[in-house]
C-alpha cells in the first residue's frame, strides 16, 4: 500500500502516549472500558510515558487534556437531505496520523442514523475500491471487522485509537476488539484522509490547517 499520509518530522522530547499491544489478530473484549495503561517503550525517539485516564462519557474531556490529544478537524456527512454521521480527528501531537512512530491518533464517529454491521463493511469495502485498494490489501481484515464492528443505532458513537503497530475499536466508550496491524490504521484513515477519497469536502474539514 503506497500514498500514505506521511510527515517526516524532527521531533523533540514529547510526553507523548506511545502504546504497543502483543495480542493475536484481533481481540473482543467482554466489557473493558478503555482504559489506556502507563507502557513505557523504549526506542531510538524515546517515547515517553503518560498517565491515561479511563474514557468515559464523564472524562472524556480529561483523556484529551491529560493525553495531549489536539483537536485536528470535525466534519458532518450527509447524502442528500440525510445527515449519516458527525465526525472528528485528533492526534497527541497536532500533526497528521501516523506522522511519528510515538504517535497515536483517535478518529471518532458519532452516527445520526441506523446503520447495520453489513452495510458498514459494504460501505467501507467500496471506498477502499474507490482508493484502488486491492482486495488483497483489505481481505484480511474483514473478519476482524465484522466480529468487532456492532449493528449502528443513531446516536451511537465509533472510535478508532491507534498508533503505529495497533488499532482498538471502541464502541460507546467500551472497548470492542483491537487490531494488530502496521498497516490497517494507515488502510482504514485512508478512506476520509486520502487525496483521492471520495468526500474531499470532509477531508479538508478533518485536516484544518494541516493541508
Amino acid at each position: 500500500m503506497r500514498n500514505k499520509i506521511i510527515s517526516h518530522l524532527t521531533l523533540k522530547t514529547l510526553k507523548i502516549f506511545c502504546t504497543s499491544l502483543c495480542i493475536s489478530s484481533y481481540v473482543i473484549a467482554d466489557d473493558a472500558k478503555v482504559n489506556l495503561k502507563d507502557i513505557e517503550i523504549a526506542n531510538s525517539n524515546s517515547c515517553q510515558t503518560v498517565n491515561a485516564k479511563p474514557l468515559t462519557s464523564s472524562n472524556f474531556g480529561k483523556l484529551i487534556e491529560n493525553n495531549n490529544l489536539k483537536l485536528l478537524g470535525t466534519a458532518k456527512f450527509s447524502v442528500l437531505f440525510w445527515d449519516i454521521y458527525e465526525s472528528r480527528l485528533l492526534t497527541s501531537d497536532g500533526q497528521l496520523p501516523l506522522s511519528h512512530p510515538c504517535q497515536y491518533s483517535m478518529f471518532e464517529i458519532k452516527y445520526l442514523r441506523d446503520i447495520t454491521k453489513q452495510e458498514l463493511i459494504e460501505n467501507t469495502v467500496a471506498q477502499w475500491q474507490h482508493l484502488a485498494i486491492t482486495e488483497k490489501e483489505y481481505q484480511p481484515y474483514l473478519v476482524a471487522l465484522k466480529n468487532i464492528w456492532p449493528d449502528i443505532r443513531a446516536g451511537d458513537q465509533l472510535i478508532l485509537l491507534n498508533n503505529a503497530t495497533t488499532t482498538l475499536f471502541y464502541f460507546n466508550q467500551q472497548k470492542v476488539g483491537e487490531i494488530e496491524s502496521e498497516v490497517f490504521a494507515d488502510l482504514f484513515l485512508r478512506i476520509w484522509l486520502d487525496e483521492n477519497t471520495s468526500e474531499p469536502t470532509l477531508r479538508k474539514q478533518l485536516l484544518g490547517e494541516l493541508i
